[in-house]
């Protein structure tokens, strides 16, 4: 059952439900096993180069020990991939976020919950952050412009912008956010300004049209003459009377 669900309110309505991009799971697995990989062959060519040019090969460092027919490096890669692998890993399979008609709900951790709580109304604007790979794989990490609290960076999910447009659509059918009134000055500025633009672009194409129509006359008048020369040449002098 979804985490979110037992989060919401009775007078909310969940809309959707967004699950981290599959990247995460990928990129766990390629940590732990190219760790893996490069500790087992890094402990071949040392047991290699070690056995043919040291006469006795023996170090103790407490809980380290290093023989001629055993050495911890690959199980410290091993470790290491493993301490890599496993947040990768809790992000892929316990990370949620939840839009509902009021709010966006991050929920993130496996044993030790956290949530963070964003209110439409509080949302700015939305950055969708993308990378080579997110281009290609069709994932993005969303970052929320927030009013009175810190900005929240969602984890990468498929498809970021379904999520922004999802958000847009639930804040504007929300009765019960309005604009403040430097929200509204802003779009009158946006207005005007747009309709600035409008009448600029308008001017321009009336003053092309105007010119071509003047071409337009020019050429015409011009063709006309020339068409109308040729033909009073070949008709000649005017006749005598007999």
């Amino acid at each position: 059952m979804s985490y979110v669900r037992k989060v919401i309110g009775s007078d909310e309505k969940l809309l959707a439900t967004f699950r981290p991009h599959w990247i995460y799971f990928l990129e766990a697995g390629l940590w732990l096993v190219g760790l893996s990989a490069i500790g087992f062959i890094l402990d071949y060519y040392l047991y290699a180069f070690l056995t043919r040019n040291a006469v006795h090969f023996n170090v103790d460092l407490y809980f380290i020990v290093f023989t001629e027919s055993f050495t911890p490096i690959p199980w410290i890669f091993v470790f290491t991939g493993f301490a890599i692998f496993i947040p990768l890993y809790l992000t892929y399979i316990s990370t949620e976020v939840g839009l509902t008609n009021q709010r966006i709900v991050y929920k993130r951790g496996f044993m030790f919950v956290e949530i963070d709580q964003v209110d439409l109304e509080d949302i700015r604007s939305e950055h969708v952050i993308h990378g080579w790979f997110g281009w290609l794989l069709g994932y993005g990490r969303i970052r929320l412009d927030c009013r009175f609290v810190d900005d929240v960076i969602l984890p990468a999910i498929r498809n970021p912008y379904r999520l922004v447009k999802a958000s847009h659509t639930a804040r504007l059918k929300n009765p019960q956010i309005n604009y403040g009134q430097d929200e509204f000055w802003t779009n009158q500025e946006k207005i005007e300004k747009a309709r600035s633009d409008a009448r600029a672009r308008n001017k321009i194409r009336t003053l092309k049209e105007k010119v071509k129509g003047s071409f337009g006359k020019a050429s015409t008048k011009k063709a006309a003459n020339k068409y109308k020369g040729p033909e009073t040449s070949e008709k000649g002098p005017p006749s005598k009377a007999a």
